[in-house]
């Protein structure tokens, strides 16, 4: 049945495992089946269902047989399993796929995409090719008549238009999409374009700034459009926990939000700081700095990297060794590890876990 699905599914990828989600439990897989652990590694959810996502707001998405429900962090069933697909929860509401009656097949679709709350009931009676998750009061949704819209948490469609999530008040908005000549610039929850589309890219909003691209180079805007931090890096990125990524020099460190830099450019790799941590690669000084190369190994796309990741505090310090293939962002002291020989950069990793904050695997899958 699921073959017969043609709208795009809200299915995890590998970047949802490797996210920080500020867990309490993180998701396992056990001969099959999903279950859930602590952060010291024990069972607190046993292996039991067909599928499973992490947990948000105090419940997580998980599948038995074809369909997806919810569970609390006991295991208990809150939202029996009857979509085909389901979401994590946002600011209380969830996308999930709704099987048309009588679970008929209609012009080769299973069903729609809509909104629930918490107790499982419908918010909206609009039926949605797409529906992502809620933002700062509104999701992005495409209409059954193929139009893209900003939803409210009353079903209301707010206005029309394909943006990015609003993060601090505003979405990001491009004049031409990916193509070379087109621009940046920003949009309120009514659609209405507050800072003018003169960039040459942008990044979401994050803790009161955004990151932009000029001719000149990358720096950092308020949400009025002020300049806060001059365009003086190659490229930069969002504030997490009072400290950005910024590129220059063919290298990546951190500064803090009045533009000083409190981390020395010395990374090939760097993502936000979560937990108080933050994943870095190091430059190899030994070989000259690499273009990456990614190939196709069966269903995987793999990257080949010129050296191995670790982990900093906020001082540049160095709390873990370079060890490890691949690690994801921390969150409540733990991190997915990719503890095969392979960094994937889509696919599936057949032996991966979770180290903690010493690099201890706390639960692996062989």
């Amino acid at each position: 049945m699921k073959n017969l699905l043609l709208i795009p599914l809200l299915a995890w990828s590998l970047s949802n495992l490797c996210l920080a989600q500020n867990k309490t439990l993180f998701r396992i897989e056990q001969d099959g089946k999903v279950g859930f652990i602590n952060n010291t590694g024990k069972i607190i959810i046993k292996p039991q269902f067909d599928d499973g996502w992490g947990f948000d707001e105090g419940l997580a998405p998980v599948r038995i047989g074809e369909d997806w429900g919810y569970i609390d962090e006991t295991g208990k069933v809150i939202i029996k399993p009857q979509f085909f697909q389901a979401s994590n929860f946002s600011e209380g509401i969830a996308s999930v796929g709704v099987y048309f009656n009588k679970r008929k097949i209609i012009d080769s679709m299973v069903g729609y995409y809509s909104y629930i709350n918490k107790t499982g009931k419908l918010i909206t009676n609009q039926r949605f090719g797409v529906g992502s998750s809620f933002s700062e009061g509104l999701a992005s949704v495409l209409t059954k008549d193929y139009k893209h819209g900003f939803m409210d948490k009353d079903g209301k469609i707010v206005f029309f238009d394909t943006y990015g999530h609003f993060h601090n008040g505003l979405a990001l908005f491009k004049t031409r999409g990916n193509m070379p000549d087109s621009k940046a610039g920003y949009v309120d929850k009514n659609g209405k374009i507050v800072i003018e589309a003169k960039y040459r890219d942008g990044e979401d909003f994050s803790e009161g700034l955004a990151c932009v691209l000029t001719d000149k180079g990358a720096g950092f805007i308020d949400t009025q459009g002020n300049v806060v931090i001059d365009f003086k890096f190659t490229y930069c990125r969002e504030f997490s926990e009072g400290l950005a990524a910024v590129y220059i020099h063919d290298k990546w460190g951190f500064i803090n939000k009045t533009g000083e830099t409190i981390i020395e450019p010395q990374f090939a790799e760097t993502e936000p700081f979560s937990d108080g941590v933050a994943i870095v690669r190091v430059v190899e000084t030994s070989k000259p700095f690499a273009k990456e190369e990614r190939f196709k190994q069966g269903d995987n796309i793999i990257a080949v990297k010129e050296s191995l990741f670790r982990a900093i505090d906020k001082t540049g310090k160095f709390i873990l060794p370079a060890k490890f293939t691949q690690i994801g962002s921390f969150s409540n002291g733990l991190a997915w590890v990719n503890l095969s020989g392979d960094y994937v950069v889509h696919g599936d990793v057949d032996s991966w876990g979770y180290i903690d904050k010493a690099g201890k695997i706390v639960w692996k899958t062989f």
